[in-house]
């Protein structure tokens, strides 16, 4: 049976904005499965509670990761993004991949080659998360939130932002790897340390319908306890009713303010008064939620007294910091391998440069002969991430001063799309997703995710035909607007690597 064994970075302290390079060194110790193996970057939270809820005691929130942004919408990211550049080494082979701006290529392709579906079902595994389809709540991965019972929701000991090492190298998607013939190997990351941070979600304009923050009357002329509420309708006497659990937004150690209004009014009158969720009750039968509270959030109900217009708000922090304290990598080791003399796979190099705003665009870049196919990306100045540009209008390619294509190549036509489609393939990749879009993780709902305008994708690619010599590619931009500013060049290499 086949182990996974784990080893630390190099680094040992907390990685920072300005401390972002992670080193890992893998010893020669037998064969591994690279596809099946990743990095984690354990990350905890420093959460700093508003002085009046820290009062009452210790609540649990609920963060998700993002992407840090000029744009008030956020984008969602792959996990890749996270490395900034990356390289490749071993002992015996010297350099295998020296990958730079791996975090625009991989976020960028996967945005083509990655169905909205297929991002929906990985999801558990990304540091930021979408809203669901349908109850539109939103959970990120830094606490377990318990929705049913008195057990208390808690923060994990530590979250991982797992990196498969298959969608940083290409080389990694082999099934073995010998690292007793290939020597010590070593791989060293360049962080987007400074691009991370974390946002508290499912605060009170995220809760849907605006009914389920309503609560239903406490029972008049009856003695009873102030510090059970009942999910109601704005009525203020009919309970909500719950098919599932996923419709409800509450769990044991949220943070809630109540407001109410006493029969006697005045001072025992409630205002966003602030309660910890202590149990949440739910009747399969009749569907109703009920929450009970850490602490009596208003004053004892006598008989002939009633609290009325009930209603709770969700609390917010005062404030959140990430921090990413330690970096690991997690093998797969082969215990039974097949044995595998030669590893083909692709990289690529990468030229930046910038279109200074320019409407007509051209520039002559050198080709490695043996490259097969070249990709252009324009990461945003709001991100520099997304490649976005929505002021290109048609673009034309010439290699060794022969035309790639008979006619300019105009934005969003099917000339366009075959191009991709056609490098895509060439690549190894398959087109499968037409939306150009990686998807908000702020927007209003699930039919707004990948709508919004500021994140439409655009690729320019094209294979490229083998020489003897090194070649010139020609690219010519047409844009309006702002015209053709940053601008990324990859162009991809076919290596072998053998013992």
């Amino acid at each position: 049976m086949d182990q996974y064994v784990k080893y630390q970075s190099v680094q040992g302290g907390a990685f920072t904005s300005s401390q972002n390079l992670v080193d890992f060194r893998i010893p020669m110790s037998g064969v591994y499965d690279l596809r099946d193996s990743f990095i984690n970057l354990n990350c905890t939270l420093d959460v700093t509670d508003k002085a009046a809820q820290a009062a009452v005691g210790t609540a649990i929130y609920d963060f998700n990761g993002e992407w840090v942004s000029a744009d008030a919408e956020k984008l969602h990211f792959q996990n890749v993004a996270c490395v900034k550049n990356a390289v490749l080494d071993c002992a015996k082979q010297g350099r295998i991949e020296n990958l730079r701006r791996c975090d625009i290529l991989r976020q960028n392709l996967a945005t083509y080659t990655k169905t909205q579906m297929e991002d929906v079902d990985e999801s558990y595994l990304d540091f930021a998360q979408f809203k669901a389809p349908i109850s539109r709540q939103q959970y990120g991965q830094f606490a377990q939130l318990n929705k049913l019972g008195t057990n208390k929701s808690r923060y994990n000991t530590q979250t991982q932002i797992p990196i498969r090492l298959s969608d940083v190298f290409e080389f990694c998607r082999v099934r073995e790897y010998d690292t007793d013939k290939a020597g010590e190997t070593h791989i060293h990351l360049e962080l987007n340390r400074d691009k991370l941070q974390v946002r508290q979600v499912m605060k009170d304009a995220d809760i849907h319908p605006a009914a389920v923050k309503q609560m239903i009357d406490t029972p008049a002329g009856v003695a009873t306890s102030n510090n059970l509420l009942v999910v109601g309708a704005s009525s203020g006497t009919t309970p909500l009713k719950f098919t599932d659990l996923n419709q409800s937004p509450y769990y044991v150690g949220q943070m809630l303010l109540v407001t109410a209004t006493h029969t006697d009014g005045g001072a025992d009158d409630r205002a966003d008064a602030p309660a910890i969720v202590n149990s949440v009750t739910w009747d399969k039968d009749t569907g109703s939620l009920s929450l009970t509270f850490e602490q009596a959030w208003g004053v004892p109900i006598v008989a002939g007294k009633a609290y009325t217009a009930i209603s709770v708000k969700i609390g917010e922090v005062d404030s959140v910091a990430l921090n990413v304290d330690t970096a690991e990598i997690v093998l797969r080791r082969v215990n039974n391998p097949e044995g595998v003399g030669q590893i083909n796979y692709n990289t690529y190099s990468t030229e930046e440069t910038n279109g200074n705003g320019q409407t007509t665009f051209q520039n002559l870049f050198t080709i490695e002969p043996e490259a097969t196919n070249i990709m252009c990306m324009f990461p945003d100045s709001a991100d520099g991430l997304l490649s976005v540009n929505n002021d290109i209008t048609s673009w034309r390619l010439r290699l060794n001063n022969e035309d790639l294509t008979d006619r300019d190549v105009s934005r969003k036509s099917p000339l366009a799309y075959d191009r991709l489609a056609m490098t895509l393939n060439s690549m190894g990749e398959g087109l499968s997703n037409l939306v150009q879009n990686p998807g908000e993780t702020t927007a209003a709902n699930w039919g707004a995710t990948f709508t919004q305008t500021a994140f439409d994708n655009i690729l320019i690619g094209n294979p490229l035909f083998q020489t003897q010599q090194q070649k010139l590619l020609q690219l010519n931009i047409n844009s309006g607007g702002t015209g053709v500013k940053k601008l990324v060049l990859y162009k991809q290499l076919p290596r072998v690597f053998s013992y």
